[in-house]
């Protein structure tokens, strides 16, 4: 385990003071806005999926309710084009599996997961799928085009290792492309449901900061990206995930597309300063 952090890991302020708790853990907001739980963790942290059997996993959150954002992806930075994409933290494949179908396209992924791993190898029946560290890679400096983080930098007690470790692997005009929750957005939604709950449930769904262990916003992800060697981030919209905390009911996923909607349009109106979304964020290598 972890030291349990008690800087801000984007600026590296100890100024902060405690805004939630949650089930024994406390998240703390620095004062440049980025929000961080005293959990602590290993650096390479892989108890995500458990020691559970691959044939025991519910794989519909991960499959049906993502398909909507892997196929705007697709459509959005892959078709047209071709080269190698990297799925770091690539989970159970679902992803790998949704683009390695794209012509013109190889895909690879790198899970720290063995559990996972194994599902992606041997139940999706994927190649080029790596279990460890990508940090520990082997490929060639410039060998992809498009490297992507879903869900992933949030887990990380310091991503900024892992992130110097894919910008090499990033081709000239490469892209990183990075889903993570909106620290602001996270919150307010926490408190919400503390008030109407009336407290803390025991199995309430919250900021996670058991294993959310850093929650950014739009502009503490840019200032971690641009000291790691990136662009300044540009920050777009995929149609959301097509459940709200495991439901499957039309009702709900309706509610989910209309906030979509909203938060879509409040960020056009606001010219990108309003941002409701998760964070979906692409950057690029910083020009030498």
């Amino acid at each position: 385990m972890s030291d349990k952090l008690s800087k801000c890991v984007v600026c590296g302020s100890g100024r902060n003071r405690k805004v939630f708790e949650e089930f024994g853990f406390s998240v703390f907001r620095c004062e440049c806005g980025h929000l961080f739980s005293d959990a602590g963790f290993r650096e390479d942290y892989d108890g995500y999926f458990g020691d559970e059997n691959v044939d025991d996993f519910d794989v519909y959150w991960w499959r049906e309710s993502h398909s909507l954002m892997y196929q705007e992806f697709i459509s959005r930075y892959m078709e047209g084009r071709s080269g190698k994409i990297l799925d770091v933290g690539c989970g159970l494949g679902f992803f790998l599996q949704a683009v390695q179908g794209v012509a013109g396209w190889e895909a690879y992924g790198y899970e720290i997961s063995e559990p996972a791993a194994n599902y992606a190898s041997k139940v999706l029946r994927l190649n080029n799928v790596f279990n460890g560290r990508v940090e520990d890679n082997g490929f060639e400096k410039g060998s992809f085009d498009i490297v992507t983080l879903f869900d992933v930098i949030e887990h990380l007690p310091d991503p900024k290792s892992m992130l110097g470790s894919i910008r090499p692997l990033l081709a000239e005009d490469g892209m990183l492309f990075i889903h993570t929750p909106n620290a602001g957005v996270q919150l307010l939604k926490a408190r919400l449901k503390r008030a109407l709950h009336r407290g803390i449930r025991p199995k309430g769904h919250y900021l996670e900061a058991s294993d959310h262990v850093n929650i950014y916003t739009p502009g503490s992800l840019s200032q971690l990206l641009s000291g790691q060697g990136f662009e300044k981030a540009e920050f777009v919209h995929l149609p959301p995930i097509q459940s709200v905390a495991g439901s499957k009911t039309a009702a709900m996923k309706l509610l989910k597309n209309s906030y979509y909607n909203l938060a879509v349009f409040l960020f056009g109106m606001t010219f990108g300063r309003l941002n409701i979304d998760n964070l979906f964020a692409v950057a690029k290598v910083k020009k030498t």
